[in-house]
């Protein structure tokens, strides 16, 4: 007798909430009544500044807010430095969206607003790495969405549209006009030491060192610290990462492809993701960073058929001719076969031919993927082709390949 087991029911709420916030980008919370206390205390922890210059994001300010609005409407509580959160109460649940801004902040834009409000420029950096952690929101996709959650669990916005409420800011006490200290001198030395060691080891191509000095760097305390934020961390070591990799001798064009790549992954993990998926996605692209820098000191090559190599080896699935990587170097077809066959002791195709199948021996043997798949993943549209290039590389067919090296 077989028996089936069936799938747990999916939660509509939840699963509007998880739209709602990868559309937005930001933080969206739901929680029942009795979790509302820690949900604000959670949010005051994560998100707000500084209770004395931010008081609209403390715990208490958002407690007696939530207590005292109307139900069913959807309100956004804008602050005076520029950030903005949205809340909709109903029945037993409370829906929390952001923080997040309506404005990108152009060169003086945080000056002004700090100059505006009284507040001392020695926490401009500090203000400035604060805004840049969360997206920029248009106020009406935030309501409907809002509305939307509010249909799915069959309540109503009662007033059709968004609620705008301005908040007060707060000042620091006479005498605490500097900002806070981020950590001792000797915590600081030791920071900018290990980012030192963690842009010399990716310029030697050293992925262990370099994976270590990022270690190191993410136990290190975390008052002030860039790492703390992860969505802004990632984005600063991705560029310590092209800047260390350019000094390693990396051609422009491979920095700048493995570059966007990430910045596309980054972009589509999101503000809100948690800390471990972001730390996996930083140490896959150093070690992406490590390994073309690594390859590229190990070949004898010249600058031009170096710069070829890299081409082919980034754009393996697409197709590969010798007259196209001629016009992207700027030089002619024949001079590049001549100089290309003369340092490698092979023809362009042949080159190719042989990365195609290196790439497809990692897949098979990395990867659970279909033959066929990895034949288009690797620039072959036709597996019956594909499988021959591979058999007079390995002398044997991708199959019988993956069976012998199978773990």
């Amino acid at each position: 007798m077989t028996t089936t087991s069936e799938a747990a029911p999916v939660d509509p709420l939840e699963a509007v909430r998880a739209v709602l916030g990868g559309v937005l980008s930001c933080p969206v919370v739901l929680v029942r009544t009795s979790g509302i206390p820690a949900a604000l205390a959670d949010f005051e922890t994560a998100h707000c500044l500084d209770p004395r210059l931010q008081p609209a994001f403390t715990t208490a300010a958002l407690r007696a807010f939530v207590r005292e609005m109307e139900p069913q409407v959807v309100h956004e509580v804008l602050e005076p430095l520029g950030m903005a959160v949205t809340l909709v109460r109903w029945e037993e649940q409370l829906l929390l969206v952001g923080p997040y801004t309506h404005e990108p902040t152009h060169p003086g834009v945080a000056e002004e607003v700090l100059d505006r409000l009284g507040i001392s420029s020695a926490h401009l950096r500090l203000y400035k790495l604060y805004r840049t952690r969360y997206p920029i929101v248009d106020p009406e996709y935030v309501h409907r969405g809002a509305a939307a959650l509010l249909r799915a669990a069959g309540s109503e916005d009662v007033l059709g549209r968004l609620h705008q409420v301005q908040a007060e800011g707060g000042t620091i006490e006479p005498g605490r006009g500097e900002a806070p200290q981020s950590a001792s001198f000797a915590v600081i030395d030791e920071r900018y030491l290990l980012e030192r060691e963690f842009m010399d080891a990716v310029a030697e191509g050293s992925t262990e060192q370099a994976l270590a000095a990022l270690q190191r760097l993410a136990r290190m305390p975390q008052t002030m610290n860039y790492l703390s934020t992860p969505f802004l961390g990632a984005t600063i070591l991705r560029i310590m990462a092209r800047v260390a990799a350019q000094r390693g001798g990396l051609p422009a064009v491979t920095i700048d492809a493995i570059s966007q790549e990430y910045a596309q992954r980054l972009h589509r993990v999101g503000h809100s993701a948690d800390a471990r998926r972001i730390a996996t996605y930083t140490a896959q692209m150093v070690t992406d960073f490590c390994r073309h820098v690594r390859r590229h000191h190990q070949r004898g090559f010249s600058a031009l058929v170096r710069q070829v190599t890299d081409e082919i080896d980034l754009h393996l699935s697409h197709p590969v001719s010798t007259s196209e990587l001629a016009e992207r170097t700027g030089v002619s077809t024949s001079t590049l076969a001549r100089r290309f066959k003369a340092e490698t002791g092979t023809t362009v195709a042949t080159y190719v031919a042989r990365q195609r199948a290196e790439r497809a021996a990692r897949l098979l043997t990395t990867t659970t993927r279909h033959v066929h798949d990895i034949a288009l993943f690797v620039g072959y549209d036709d597996a019956n082709y594909f499988v021959k290039v591979f058999r007079a590389a390995y002398g044997m067919t991708p199959t019988a390949y993956r069976a012998a090296h199978a773990g």
